[in-house]
């Protein structure tokens, strides 16, 4: 199922790129082959050819169930190829070579795992569905018989390469989280890396170049990060390293050592590497401290535990720097990890776990500096995720418990075999995710609920506020005798709100409803100037039937109540006032409890005491451009913040409902409050889609306090 719902819209894709191709090409060119020609027969041809490859596909997956099944490449023979042909066979040969280098790592993943679930040592390239290989050979396959130039053939395999690419990406990840979350190999890492083209070169000057040191990364991370940055993060980039220098003249001069008289001496790239990986294997108990405490510079102890080192590796001298470029990498990266550790929004322990991370990820900036322009870095994704797994986990549950529990083994792992190789972020960062894709089912499943939960409260709000306005509206200023109140607040209000709910305000059986209140209440109205009763104007007896059967309230039961109202309009006409008659329904009758809303669930105090909310101007407008999705971190109470995703914005009232981590509701708030309570400091919106993206821009807050003049 995965492959179909992956593949074959790849395939779906790059037939429709090659249509244009064609129609652009045959406007341009007299070449049948490329003209109008090829493009009516690749259209005749587009959906046998989908079907063929759906059914090649789906035939690859039964042949893995057969106990005899071989190699495809061994039950092919030996045949004379034309030269056309031989283009075309190596078209499809570099399709799957080029596929297979790209994905390494996640194809030897995904195929030692389903080695493993067949019971087979090994599980050849063109045994495997998922492979490139196979899947060349199913696209060769679609395409034999069919009546295409090999020029347009040829055309197709490099535009379903292209597709490939993307597609690929998440048939791997899924696929290894649907065997990993089955307990197939859950702990088996990969041996080959992905083979990448080198990334062009990017704009703002050498610290974004590429360390020729630094370690080729996997497949997903590695063709995300083959395009130019964005000029937004190039930009930020370049604001962050200049405002370092007016921090650096603040905090002290230098990283590493103090300015003395001797001459200056720097800190070569390989031995700053070389004492963190001292600092990595050994962690000194005052950095740990320093982790536990947000009131501690993690930058400052950073700083100390690196001239120690440096020491002890025989490096002396009062005036101990590094180089520019390190200098600019560690800072940062300091400096990242003391804005995201600092405040209510992780306890101690918490704070201890991904301070743990800190050493391995200035490594990681020190040799590969992409990782402050691409989202996609591997070592950035992996701090993303434990962020993501460890915000709001409290261990309050048995599931949150064994969540943070794999994120000790996933930091332990982290600390002990990293050296140097990118890779194993990115193997540590897909079993993390997962796992947590386990989690994250069931709380998709809750935030679902409470959104529904929510929508149905807000919907009967609604119902029964228009309802109640509606009927004060008709009744106007008449008093009523006590049976036709009592028919008006529960009964036809009751039907009322069921029908709005269930078809709508101004459907067809809300205008019958209508209807009959009004020709009750006109018959009220010539009762009370005292017309004879047999001049009285009747009552639709099938349509009040229906307003009290959404009661439960039918046959002689009904009856009786309709008997009720008559007698008290009688009664009206004959001379008594509309107060002195205190007759009411009877008694078997079922007397509906007025629909209420639920309770709702508890929730935080919005604003402490008082209606009168106090907001700016700039941030009511940004909590308005607040959309499904967004975070923020929502002060729990004085000493706790939590992150709090937007699930659902009421196109009734605009409120927007924010859930935790799990899907559970935490608050429900208009955007007036939430603005109210952001002047209050209870509410923060993050600057950024992940908590890396939010700590770079609070680096740059901070560091601009340091800029700004006195």
């Amino acid at each position: 199922k995965l492959a179909l719902t992956q593949l074959k819209p790849a395939l779906d894709s790059a037939l429709g790129r090659v249509d244009d191709y064609l129609f652009d090409h045959s406007e341009s060119s007299g070449d049948d082959d490329f003209g109008l020609n090829a493009l009516r027969d690749l259209r005749r041809a587009r959906n046998q050819i989908g079907k063929r490859f759906e059914k090649g596909l789906i035939t690859a997956f039964r042949d893995l169930r057969q106990p005899h099944f071989g190699s495809q490449s061994a039950r092919e023979s030996l045949a004379l190829v034309s030269e056309e042909g031989l283009e075309e066979q190596l078209a499809n040969e570099q399709l799957a070579e080029s596929l297979s280098r790209l994905h390494a790592p996640g194809l030897e993943l995904l195929g030692k795992r389903m080695a493993f679930l067949l019971g087979r040592d090994v599980l050849e390239s063109a045994d495997n569905p998922l492979n490139p290989h196979s899947i060349a050979t199913q696209m060769r396959i679609a395409l034999e018989g069919i009546e295409l130039a090999s020029s347009v053939r040829i055309v197709v395999f490099k535009f379903f390469e292209r597709e490939l690419a993307t597609a690929l990406v998440e048939v791997y990840e899924r696929g290894i989280a649907l065997l990993v979350g089955a307990g197939i190999l859950p702990s088996l890492q990969a041996t080959v890396r992905a083979e990448a083209p080198k990334p062009p070169a990017t704009e703002g000057g050498d610290f974004q170049a590429v360390n020729t040191g630094a370690s080729v990364v996997g497949g997903a991370a590695a063709s995300a990060m083959t395009q130019a940055p964005t000029p937004a993060d190039q930009a930020m980039l370049a604001s962050m390293l200049g405002m370092l220098q007016n921090w650096r003249s603040t905090v002290g001069p230098g990283l590493v050592g103090s300015k003395g008289d001797g001459p200056s001496q720097a800190l070569g790239s390989q031995d700053l590497m070389s004492v963190l990986s001292l600092l990595q294997r050994d962690m000194p108990e005052q950095f740990n401290q320093a982790q536990r405490e947000p009131q501690q510079s993690l930058a400052e102890q950073l700083r100390k535990q690196v001239l120690t080192g440096a020491r002890k590796l025989g490096v002396a001298g009062d005036n101990l720097h590094l180089d520019g470029l390190d200098e600019d990498a560690v800072d940062l990266v300091a400096l990242l990890f003391d804005v995201m550790l600092d405040g209510p929004q992780y306890d101690n322990d918490i704070r201890s776990k991904i301070g743990r991370m800190l050493v391995p990820i200035v490594k990681v900036a020190v040799q590969d500096r992409r990782m402050f322009l691409f989202k996609e870095h591997p070592a950035r994704r992996l701090l993303n995720t434990v962020a993501e797994a460890c915000e709001g986990n409290h261990g309050e549950a048995p599931q949150e418990r064994e969540l943070l529990g794999r994120v000790d083994s996933t930091i332990d792992r982290l600390v002990r075999e990293f050296n140097e190789d990118v890779a194993i972020f990115e193997t540590l960062e897909q079993e993390l995710r997962a796992y947590m894709a386990q989690h994250r089912k069931r709380f998709e499943l809750a935030e679902k609920r409470t959104a529904e939960a929510q929508s149905g409260r807000e919907r009967l709000e609604h119902a029964r506020s228009a309802t109640n306005a509606l009927l004060a509206k008709q009744r106007g200023e008449r008093e009523l005798p006590a049976v036709m109140d009592e028919f008006l607040s529960r009964y036809a209000s009751h039907h009322l709100i069921q029908v709005m709910l269930r078809e709508g305000y101004g459907s067809p059986r809300h205008e019958k409803a209508m209807l009959a209140i009004g020709d009750l209440l006109l018959a009220f109205d010539h009762a009370d100037l005292h017309t004879p009763a047999e001049e009285l104007p009747a009552l639709p007896r099938e349509q009040f039937e229906a307003i009290f059967a959404s009661s439960g309230c039918t046959g002689e039961t009904a009856q009786s109540a309709i008997d009720s109202l008559q007698d008290a309009l009688v009664r009206l006409a004959g001379g008594e006032r509309a107060v002195d008659n205190t007759s009411h329904m009877p008694e078997h009758a079922n007397s509906p409890e007025p629909l209420r809303t639920p309770e709702p669930e508890p929730v935080l105090e919005l604003i402490a005491g008082t209606d009168a909310l106090d907001f700016d101007a700039a941030g009511l407008e940004r909590m308005r451009k607040l959309q499904v999705g967004s975070w923020i971190q929502l002060a729990m109470s004085a000493d706790r913040t939590e992150p709090a995703k937007v699930s659902w914005i009421s196109p009734i009232s605009g409120r927007l409902l924010l859930v935790n981590r799990r899907g559970i509701r935490v608050l429900v708030a208009s955007p007036e409050e939430l603005a109210a309570m952001a002047k209050l400091d209870k509410v923060v919106v993050r600057e950024g889609a992940t908590p890396f993206d939010d700590a770079m821009n609070q680096v740059v807050g901070r560091l601009k306090t340091f800029s700004t003049p006195a």
